[in-house]
């Protein structure tokens, strides 16, 4: 059965260690089986993973652990070991054990190996098999593997260099059968995943893919003057069916999260149209008065974003939520006045 869950692995502004904690409570009600924790900018998992992590941060690991474990939910952390090169020295090696025995007696669900959006090396199937199998002995279950190219899109290959021949290919034989691995879609970004297309994966990788579902990130300088209140479409139940999970990388708001995500399951689960599913978790979530202006509202947000609102026109809109102080609402508030902006972080946007 494919599992559910939220990936929080996303540039630019992090959200809060209170609306995380607020996800557990919300997932047990609503749905979904996992969250992992991985956002981008936590320096601790990504370019400073070497460094030692203090105990208020911990601390914080352990009390989102206890959170979503008390929900009946499964909690991840992701690992993102930025700079290994294509030879890992000894020293790299002695703080990778260092961070799996951390993370093991952490009691965590699932272990996260995300290399994603990274510089490409000659040797990286090598190295990250290696780290595969490293890990593989702390966690021989719950292991999931981004690899570097998670997708078809040529975008990787402008950024992050040339993906080495044989590399994607590879990961059928060098990754073992017990791990799960990430992939997007066709596109970073996926308006679309067919199930043609997801049968295609499953032959290139020998395993049905862990989709890491990219429809409402807005984490990039372009994307982030969005507010990616889309339907949840261009998918059937192949997404499903043809998968071994379905993680949500949702926007830099989570409360507004929350409405894009439970659209979604509700499209998933119980069949209803796209629009029909999103217009009754607006009213599910919000008073009434927010749900409507989120409704009247969506196509600017989602469309011209903020480049196609006027000074006036962004006043007005603060003005209409003057009455609503609910943090959804305080979320658009702020990024009506420029407090989501991202930079060149994210390059693939």
């Amino acid at each position: 059965m494919t599992k559910i869950g939220i990936v929080e692995g996303f540039f630019g502004p992090v959200w809060s260690h209170e609306s995380r904690l607020s996800f557990a409570p919300f997932m047990q009600k609503y749905g979904g089986s996992f969250y992992i924790y991985a956002p981008k900018r936590d320096a601790n998992l990504r370019k400073g993973w070497r460094e030692s992590w203090g105990a208020d941060y911990l601390g914080e690991l352990a009390e989102l652990r206890n959170a979503f474990q008390n929900h009946q939910l499964k909690f991840g952390v992701a690992l993102s070991p930025f700079g290994l090169g294509s030879l890992i020295s000894s020293s790299d090696w002695t703080h990778l054990k260092q961070k799996f025995e951390i993370l093991s007696h952490l009691k965590i669900d699932y272990l996260g190996l995300f290399f994603d959006d990274m510089p490409s090396t000659p040797d990286l199937l090598k190295v990250q098999s290696e780290v595969v199998q490293l890990a593989l002995k702390y966690f021989p279950s719950g292991l999931i593997f981004c690899p570097n190219y998670y997708s078809y899109d040529p975008i990787l290959d402008k950024v992050f260099g040339q993906r080495p021949l044989g590399y994607v290919e590879g990961l059928k034989n060098f990754i073992s059968k017990d791990v799960d691995i990430c992939w997007t879609g066709p596109k970073v970004i996926s308006d679309e995943i067919s199930r043609q297309h997801l049968e295609e994966v499953n032959s290139l990788l020998g395993r049905k893919p862990f989709i890491w579902e990219n429809l409402f990130a807005n984490d990039g300088p372009r994307n982030c003057k969005k507010l990616k209140l889309r339907y949840f479409s261009g998918r059937d139940d192949s997404l499903e069916n043809e998968t071994s999970g379905i993680g949500f990388n949702l926007m830099n708001q989570p409360y507004l999260s929350q409405l894009v995500y439970l659209s979604s399951l509700l499209v998933m689960n119980k069949n209803l149209s796209p629009s029909e599913a999103f217009e009754k978790s607006c009213f599910e979530l919000y008073s009434s008065e927010f749900a409507n202006f989120i409704i009247n509202h969506r196509i600017m947000f989602l469309d011209g974003g903020l480049d196609s609102l006027s000074d006036e026109q962004k006043i007005s809109l603060i003005r209409e939520l003057d009455s609503d102080e609910t943090p959804a609402a305080n979320e658009i508030r702020g990024w009506l006045k420029g407090e989501y902006l991202v930079g060149p972080e994210c390059l693939t946007d």
